[in-house]
């Protein structure tokens, strides 16, 4: 049976710190609009090539990491090296992440829907009503020049956002994540990228030999068709919509569960959805866990147990997770 911390090295970061100076909404070189900035940035953090280091900034924590990324007709490629602490790390082969934790000689294999640390910024968050997004003042970021953008919600039910944005090639080079209060709880910033014409595709492949001896979880094939919408919800936030459902056995247990995946544009929320009679939950914590901006809340049906994990305000989580119908 799982611990409700455990779902949150599942999900991703986004993130903060800086000085507000707003100025007109279109005072940006040829006219463009914060709308149209988030769209091409959406764009370049998948379709570049880039090599560089950032650092994730979250709570007292600080981890420095190193990171090549690529794309083709295919998907993503990239690889990720942790500075300090253990080295761990993460290859992304197109619809694979694989991360190795050397300390542990363990080897987790996952689908990749989900970006870790870097944001997954959609370019429908372009689009949003949900959020009203503002021209701030131009800055500096790893020694280039940046356009910056703040994205605020218009209710209580996400988080704000700044984004430091490559004046030259709409990269993302620093990101800020701000409570409901307008205070930072996470950034990432990058402190130094270069933009390499050509990467070569062995700098992706996973370590082979090295790894062999390590213990590894790949989690089983998820079952899709006759097995999907078995979850509904009463309501949601305004702007979420559900934009996958799995049903599938996890490592970390037994028995069967469906992973609903939700997101506004810029938040994503998961939903798991574990089957388990109400006579086996007994101990399992119930309600609000937090990790920096990361917050889950788990909820017990008599059939069910229900866990929602998000980058989102507590009460969002909450929201959803008592608003789950399952459909028999």
């Amino acid at each position: 049976m799982h611990n409700p911390s455990s779902f949150f090295r599942r999900a991703a970061s986004s993130l903060a710190l800086a000085t507000v100076v707003i100025v007109s909404p279109l005072a940006v070189a040829g006219g463009e609009t914060p709308e149209d900035l988030i769209r091409k940035m959406s764009k370049a953090l998948t379709s570049l090539n880039y090599e560089g280091s950032f650092v994730h900034v979250r709570d007292d924590h600080v981890e420095a990491m190193s990171i090549v990324h690529s794309s083709d007709n295919g998907g993503e490629l990239e690889y990720m090296l942790s500075l300090n602490g253990e080295a761990r790390e993460v290859f992304r082969n197109r619809s694979l992440v694989t991360c190795i934790w050397p300390n542990s000689k363990s080897v987790i294999v996952s689908d990749s829907k989900q970006r870790q640390i870097l944001p997954n910024i959609d370019a429908s968050l372009a689009n949003s009503e949900s959020y009203e997004m503002s021209m701030l003042k131009p800055d500096r970021v790893a020694g280039k020049d940046t356009h910056v953008v703040a994205i605020k919600p218009r209710d209580n039910y996400r988080y704000g956002y700044k984004f430091w944005v490559d004046a030259e090639t709409n990269m993302l080079l620093r990101s800020m994540l701000l409570n409901t209060e307008n205070n930072p709880i996470e950034q990432v910033m990058f402190t130094n990228i270069s933009y390499p014409e050509y990467i070569a595709p062995e700098r992706f492949k996973t370590p082979g030999k090295r790894i062999d001896t390590y213990n590894t979880q790949i989690p089983k094939k998820a079952i899709i068709g006759a097995h999907k919408n078995r979850v509904e919800f009463e309501s949601l936030p305004t702007g979420f919509a559900e934009v996958s459902e799995t049903f599938q056995s996890m490592p970390i247990n037994d028995g069967p569960v469906s992973h609903v995946m939700l997101s506004d544009g810029m938040a994503s929320v998961s939903v798991y959805v574990e089957y388990v009679p109400k006579d086996e939950q007994a101990k399992i914590s119930l309600g609000m866990s937090s990790m920096g901006g990361m917050n889950a809340f788990t909820h017990s049906l008599p059939n069910a147990l229900i866990t929602v994990v998000g980058e989102v305000p507590p009460a969002t989580v909450e929201a959803i997770a008592v608003a789950v119908q399952l459909v028999e």
